[in-house]
């Protein structure tokens, strides 16, 4: 585990621990069934924080399953009479952990994201907004060159997602592939707006196929 959520799987660790030592200790009051079971649990070991490179496994994979998107962004140029496009992969986190530790300090997710930051070669954000009457205050990563799009690519293609994510991450590196083969907007524009009526929140085409290739 690399989140601060690291502190909870302890909390888990450590009770299911005195559980086990509490139960053992009053082996005499239990059933010859429960004896038996308990003789089988051993107590679980805590282990440290995960720290291995980012593109190692497929952590990544499920933490942008859960927070991130990806988007296509079409626009027309300020001061050209033409069209962008803009490819962005996109992963929000809050700032803190919300439990604090044994001395009331609240854990930061800016080391995570600043790992993730670092791997992609790109800056971490920080901002505030106003939701409901109340302040969200979050780190945001945002992949949005060639060289950082490039890396999106190279680990999606390797550590493939599992949710409808999927399905937007194949679009969005359509669209990356024709960028990368052809500079030239309109080459590809009307693919590009074409996938965008079906994709993230408007996506109306769901297939789950993929899942059958990697189980």
């Amino acid at each position: 585990m690399r989140t601060p959520k690291y502190e909870a799987k302890n909390r888990a660790i450590n009770w299911l621990n005195q559980y086990i030592v509490k139960n053992s200790n009053s082996c005499q009051r239990q059933l010859p069934s429960t004896i038996n079971i308990l003789s089988k649990i051993h107590k679980l070991e805590t282990k440290p924080l995960y720290t291995s490179p980012i593109e190692s496994n497929n952590w990544f994979t499920g933490f942008s399953d859960a927070d991130a998107n990806f988007s296509i962004n079409i626009h027309k140029r300020s001061d050209k009479n033409s069209t962008r496009v803009q490819l962005y992969y996109r992963l929000e986190i809050k700032q803190n952990y919300q439990l604090t530790d044994y001395e009331g300090n609240k854990a930061s997710f800016y080391p995570l994201m600043s790992k993730i930051g670092l791997y992609l070669g790109v800056t971490v954000y920080s901002r505030s907004r106003l939701i409901k009457d109340k302040y969200f205050h979050s780190f945001t990563v945002i992949s949005q060159n060639k060289n950082s799009n490039s890396k999106i690519t190279d680990y999606f293609d390797k550590f493939p997602l599992l949710s409808s994510k999927y399905l937007d991450y194949k679009d969005w590196a359509f669209i990356l592939e024709l960028q990368n083969s052809n500079p030239i907007t309109t080459s590809y524009l009307d693919k590009a707006i074409k996938i965008r009526t079906d994709f993230n929140s408007t996506r109306t085409t769901f297939n789950w196929n993929h899942l059958n290739l990697q189980f």
